[in-house]
């Protein structure tokens, strides 16, 4: 059996994947991708290197299970990091079941990136000292139980952006209605977009995928940051 290496290539600009995810593309003889992936990460393949777009999720663990049955090093490039919201664990978890080896190579996390780019730091000395973490739908569809979230601090939300209407509603059970909301399409990419909003005027929008949500006072910070950034 091969090895299966799980490369976080970050969230959207290509200059954001770590040194060791391009040292790993350099020598793999198959890397699979996705559309989320920045197709110039692909460059880095050798000439010998079979590269495969993966069209559905669902074909992923079968596909990678076969590579690695004929290859020695096999790559599966993800946005942002495998361990955060990319089924990584779950992908290795499969794999070393079948007695193959998977690696993580940690990636620039969108969560904590796209922000930065927007010139909002998810925390700063007297507004926030916490940051929540939650992805607007979950698992077979469902929308995340929003009554778990706390009424304060920073709170991002991703994978929200085909449900905008719902989320917000969500979001008011436990948030104030007047708080301010930041929305980022296609964060790190060169047609990044950002809205400021608010949770009650939130369901007026409608997204572009990928997009994130940024919740929480810090949202301010952009008037004076966003320039730094």
């Amino acid at each position: 059996m091969g090895k299966v290496v799980l490369v976080g290539a970050g969230p959207g600009d290509p200059e954001l994947i770590t040194l060791k995810g391009i040292k790993y593309l350099q020598g793999a003889d198959v890397i699979i991708y996705d559309k989320l992936v920045p197709r110039e990460l692909i460059n880095y393949a050798k000439p010998s290197c079979i590269v495969r777009y993966l069209i559905s999720d669902d074909m992923e663990i079968d596909l990678l299970r076969k590579y690695a049955s004929e290859y020695k090093l096999v790559v599966r490039l993800k946005n942002g990091d495998p361990y955060v919201f990319g089924r990584g664990g779950n992908i290795c978890y499969e794999l070393s079941k079948d007695g193959i080896e998977c690696e993580i190579v940690p990636g620039v996390s969108s969560v904590n990136s796209v922000p930065a780019y927007s010139g909002i730091p998810l925390t700063f000395s007297g507004i926030s000292d916490m940051i929540t973490v939650v992805s607007g739908v979950t698992q077979g569809g469902k929308l995340f139980d929003f009554q778990k979230i706390p009424d304060y601090g920073t709170l991002v939300v991703l994978m929200g952006s085909k449900r905008m209407e719902e989320i917000s509603k969500g979001l008011m059970i436990r948030r104030d209605p007047s708080e301010e909301v930041a929305i980022i399409e296609r964060g790190t990419y060169p047609d990044q977009k950002v809205h400021i909003t608010s949770l009650k005027e939130l369901h007026k929008f409608n997204l572009t995928s990928p997009s994130m949500l940024v919740v929480g006072k810090v949202v301010r910070l952009r008037e004076l940051l966003w320039k730094l950034s």
